[in-house]
This record gives structure tokens, sequence and C-alpha cells, in this order.
């Protein structure tokens, strides 16, 4: 039931138009019954019901019968003062020329709810104050929106700003004020400003400026450190999310706030024992690189004292054996990549040491290398038994493919798919000794190529062409694995 009573004014049968109002309102008055999603309600110059329509019902749960006739105080929350808060309400109408405002109302099953309402004052054509007209609408639903909202910022595991279009602050959680000092009554209508360095504030507004130009949820500063400042003057390390928030009172800002002076301080530790470990790494690898070219000098001196000429071609090819890996390491040691080594630059740099080793011996040969810098890597622990089947082949065609010392060898490197490559070495030579695999000289090179090309998860093909010799090794590039 209403909480007020009836007036002796009401009228037995159905609501006669306001008095003075023109009949052309009926019409008017006929439309507006049938709004459903606003309470439309007329009032007369007391404030009584004459007008209830379809919205008003559904809003309020009152059919019309209940309500024509009473004072629309009646709509309010009982109280003392819910009469004259509405004559308050009616006056400040007549005044300005409306009245507008949100208010607590209850329903008919006594439920309260927040409304919107807005106040018109109706007049006749000579002035004179005939009634109101009473809009109404239901801000429950956006009420249980902005609690939900206010709870989920409350809630939220970083701290949570809300800034209106002038920078200053509206809402905020209560991480915000652990991370930046302030107590509860001190951030409301602060300018955001005050949270950051003076040394970031010049451009800040024209960066807010923009964002609220073209809206969008983005991480702000990107690229850039951005610093918070507490209210006892410490800055700190943050990162900040943006996302616009569309309101009544206009566009907004939602920052997102995140104190990552944890993930700095871990950052810099992990900065720091990397470059010990690559300084380690890169000792390793220049002392590994200088022990070989002892190893290769001591196999020079002693080739100086050998007479026969089999230990002395013995001596040799250890040599190119130790410069093979030798340089692997000075590749590494050059490029600070532990990780991989460039086989293109790597074929290019050792095509140059094994022709100068090699002397007169290699004089009137001819090495076609077709193998370019950065289209094939190997991983470090295949990059050695590489190193050693490359200098394998090449040293075998340069010995034995052309025995009148002059022809052409050829050497490329190309890829086969995203997985593998494929390493060819061929020469038009004089092919293998002899024709059964099992009567062949069995060489230190010919056993060793293939315990190489296994250590390097590669597939060894020697094709004897006759005339010449051609050889593949299929093998996987960096990052594919043994099994590809």
């Amino acid at each position: 039931m209403l909480n007020c009573a009836r007036k002796t004014k009401t009228p037995s049968t159905g609501p006669p138009p306001l008095p003075g109002i023109r009949e052309s309102d009926v019409c008017f008055d006929l439309l507006i019954r049938h709004v459903e999603d606003h309470a439309i309600i007329l009032l007369d110059a007391d404030g009584l019901v004459r007008s209830w329509n379809a919205g008003a019902e559904r809003i309020h749960g009152h059919a019309a019968s209940e309500t024509l006739g009473r004072h629309s105080s009646c709509l309010l929350p009982p109280s003392g003062d819910a009469g004259p808060q509405t004559m308050l309400q009616l006056a400040q109408a007549v005044q300005d020329g409306r009245y507008a405002g949100e208010h607590w109302h209850v329903r008919r099953d006594g439920s309260r709810f927040l409304a919107d309402i807005l106040l018109i004052p109706l007049r006749a054509d000579d002035g004179a104050l005939r009634g109101y007209a009473k809009i109404t609408r239901d801000l429950s639903h956006r009420k249980r929106m902005e609690d939900r909202f206010h709870q989920m910022v409350q809630e939220s595991p970083n701290a949570m700003i809300m800034i209106n279009g002038a920078g200053a602050i509206i809402l905020f959680n209560r991480l915000t004020e652990a991370m930046f000092g302030y107590s509860g009554d001190e951030l409301p209508g602060m300018p955001v400003e005050q949270l950051m360095p003076e040394r970031f504030r010049g451009r800040h507004g024209r960066l807010r400026q923009g964002f609220l130009r073209r809206p969008e949820a983005r991480p702000m500063g990107v690229g850039r450190d951005l610093y918070g400042l507490r209210k006892d003057g410490g800055e700190f390390p943050i990162e900040i999310g943006l996302n616009p928030i569309e309101t009544e009172a206009g566009p907004m800002v939602l920052a997102g706030i995140v104190d990552i002076t944890s993930r700095k301080q871990a950052q810099r530790q992990l900065e720091a024992a990397l470059q010990e470990k690559t300084t380690l790494l890169n000792e390793v690898h220049h002392r590994v690189k200088n022990n070989l070219q002892v190893i290769i000098s001591l196999l020079s001196m002693q080739s100086q004292y050998v007479r026969e000429e089999s230990a002395r071609a013995v001596l040799q090819d250890s040599q190119t054996r130790v410069r093979s890996m030798a340089l692997i390491h000075q590749l590494l040691y050059e490029r600070h990549d532990f990780s991989k080594v460039d086989l293109g630059e790597y074929l290019q740099r050792f095509k140059q040491l094994l022709l100068s080793s090699y002397g007169q011996l290699a004089g009137g040969l001819n090495v076609e290398l077709d193998a370019p810098a950065g289209l094939v890597c190997i991983e470090l622990q295949r990059a050695t038994p590489c190193g050693l089947l490359i200098n394998e082949l090449l040293t075998n065609a340069l010995k034995h493919a052309y025995p009148d010392g002059r022809g052409t060898i050829w050497l490329r490197l190309a890829r086969q798919d995203k997985r593998r490559a494929l390493l060819t070495v061929a020469d038009s030579g004089v092919g293998l000794p002899a024709a059964d695999p099992a009567t062949r000289p069995a060489s230190l090179g010919l056993q060793l190529m293939p315990m190489l090309a296994e250590q390097m998860g590669a597939r060894l093909d020697i094709l004897d062409n006759r005339p010449g010799v051609r050889v593949e090794v299929s093998f996987p590039v960096f990052g594919a694995g043994e099994n590809s």
C-alpha cells in the first residue's frame, strides 16, 4: 500500500486532462501512456498524480488505479521528510524551469531503487502553472553495475585509478593507497600528475588528451621507463595499462598500475649473470683457440725434423684438422654468439686457410665456393664434427682428385627445406681408386667421415661419378633437432 492518505478530490472514473491544458495534449497523454522504459507521470499543481503510464507501472509496481489522486511523495521511501522533499523539488522546478537529480524511490513491494528524475512544470496559455511532468528512470541496473565495477576495482591485484578528462582522480582502490602512501581522503580530486616524478608532469596532460581523442586499451609509455612517486618522495618503476571508460560524466581513463621493482631487480641480476657467463665463455673459446694454435705450431715444428715424406704428410693433415677446430672457436670469439656457427662464413674462411696450408700442392687447383653467409647455421655441439668433416672432404679432393695438380673442386651449401641443409663437395677428377668399396684403401679420412657424419646427425652419400666424385651431406640446421 502507498504510504500516504488519499485526497478527497480523487476522480471516481478515469483521470481528466489537467485543467487549462489544451485538448491536443490528450493525444500526447495517450502516447506517453505506452512508454515502458521510463515512468512518465503527470502531476497537478499540488503534486497529485493525474496520469500514470505503462513505464510507471513497470518501474514502481503500482497499477494506475492505485496511484491516481495520491500525492507523489508516496513514491519516496517512508520518512518524515518525504513530503517536504517533494515540495522542495517542485518549487525548484518552478523556479529554474526544470529540476533534475537522483533520489531513492520505493516500489510497491517496499524495495528501494535509485531513480533519475526530471521535473518539468506545465503551464497554460496564460502562463499559469497547471501541473508537472515527472519523468523517472530506474538506475538499479546501473547502480548494480557500478557496485560490481567498484568491487572489481577494489579486488584487483593491481593498483587501479580512474581519472576524468581534467586528470583528477575520481576512483581508486586500497592498493593505490598502499602503493603511493596516501590515505583514502587525500586521493579524491588529486591531480594524477602528483603521483609521478616532476620530470614527467609537463607532457602528461598533452598525452592524456591525445589518449582521450583516440581511446583504446593499451599499455602506457611503450618503450619508455615509467616511474611512480610516493608521498614520501621515493620513486619506483611501474607499468601502466590504460582503458577508456565512457560515463555519463564524460570519458574517463581507468589505469591499472603494477609496481615492477622486484622484476627490475631480478632482471638486473639476470643480466649481470648473463654478462658474467658471456665473458666466461668468451674467455674459454679464446683460450681454446690459442691452445689449438700452440698445437698447430708444435706440429709445424715437428714436421721440420721429419725426413720421411709420408710422416710429414700425416703431420700436415693433423695441422689442418686442428685448424678446422680452431676456426670454430675463432668465429665464436669474434661473433659473441656461442649457440651456433654460420657455416657459410666458416666455409669462406676455411677455404682460404686450407689453400694456404697446402701451398704448392693446391697452386693449380680452383675451388669454386657457393655458400652464402647467413643461409645455414649449425649448433655448437655439431660445429666441431662438421668442421672436421669439411676438412676431410676438401683435403681428400685436393690431394687425390687431380694427380696432375690442375682442376676444379666445387663446394656448395644450400637449404633443402626449413629443417635441413645440403653440403655438396664434387670434382671431375679420377674418381675413387677401386670399384669395390671393400678393396679401397682404408685411409684415416675415409674412416673418420662416417663417424663425423654420425656425430653431427647427418646422412653421408659418396657417389663415384666416373669421372669425379660427388659427396653429399644432408644435416639438420640450427634448432631442427637430432631426428629432423
